[in-house]
């Protein structure tokens, strides 16, 4: 797979790379990137390589691109677009660059092709402020008018809260894949017979390879706390703690969710398992809107291993 990061110098894409990649100690003496820098990444369980390209954003280096379409903006499967939120002198020049990828691409794309807007910079300290949040609504309104038809979907990201970041490139390399539908067939399943609301596979870097939920803000939580999880498990394995699960027990604000209506349905509990197959780690975190569901979202958990098992077998 083809996977573009385009954007201004300095919008953030290098940094997006190195935090996926677990690289941070680099992040302290990023240089600006040179023309195109390519990278490979492997997801074993799917079986999936991807080649990242991250297109340096100086002038000169963006005219050489759009001047070379065939060799830039042929057969790739995503591009992501970052936007320095916080640059508000350079959103005028981002969206005519943005336009400029638009028009070659609108005619020239596979059919799986996805453009992922990322409003990057999007920081934990900052989000809440009314000009970040007027930044955002203008740049959707205005991206909107010059998006043709192109499948495309919009994201706030950050380096410093990482679940965003996997969620974008989640959803940008794995989800639209046939490998990752089948894999969400078999958590449709476990939901029907567990009764859950919500559930995500991830592999051992926390990238979500598959998902079902019956409300997209149970998903938006799981996504959101799964990588705090994950990293709370591993870190008791520093101390050869042997965890196989967390378990957290959840309450709904009145009025929050549909289910809010049924004071019974408002306390439930989150739970991430850590499950071995074929020496690979898998982790599934599964929202459950009823305490006594966890009981039966455990009894199948070993019939949900072994339809795992085969099922990756069968990519080999």
């Amino acid at each position: 797979m083809k996977i573009l990061l385009c954007g201004l110098e300095d919008a953030g894409k290098t940094s997006i790379l190195l935090v996926l990649d677990k690289k941070f100690s680099l992040l302290t003496s990023i240089a600006p990137t040179i023309k195109a820098k390519r990278t490979s990444h492997t997801n074993k369980l799917l079986g999936i390589s991807t080649t990242r390209w991250d297109l340096g954003g100086q002038k000169r280096y963006r005219k050489i691109y759009l001047d070379n379409k065939s060799k830039y903006f042929t057969e790739m499967q995503s591009i992501f677009y970052v936007i320095d939120i916080q640059n508000q002198d350079k959103f005028d020049e981002a969206l005519i660059y943005l336009k400029d990828i638009i028009n070659i691409v609108i005619d020239n794309h596979p059919d799986n092709f996805q453009l992922l807007i990322l409003f990057h910079k999007y920081d934990p300290d900052i989000k809440n402020k009314k000009e970040m949040k007027d930044n955002i609504l203008l740049l959707e309104n205005k991206i909107k008018s010059i998006i043709k038809n192109l499948k495309y979907s919009f994201y706030r990201t950050s380096i410093y809260d990482d679940s965003s970041l996997l969620k974008a490139f989640s959803d940008g390399v794995f989800s639209a894949t046939e490998k990752s539908k089948l894999l969400q067939s078999l958590l449709r399943d476990y939901m029907s017979k567990t009764y859950t609301s919500s559930t995500l596979l991830l592999d051992q870097n926390c990238f979500i390879i598959a998902s079902r939920a019956t409300n997209e803000a149970y998903q938006e939580i799981c996504e959101a706390i799964a990588p705090r999880l994950t990293n709370a498990l591993e870190k008791l394995e520093e101390w050869d703690i042997d965890t196989k699960d967390i378990i957290t027990n959840i309450e709904f604000p009145q009025n929050s969710l549909e289910q809010s209506r049924d004071a019974q349905s408002r306390e439930g509990i989150i739970f991430l398992r850590k499950l071995e197959i074929n020496n690979d780690r898998l982790y599934l975190i599964a929202l459950c809107l009823n305490k006594k569901i966890q009981n039966k979202s455990y009894e199948y958990l070993p019939i949900l291993a072994t339809n795992l098992k085969n099922l990756l077998e069968s990519f080999e």
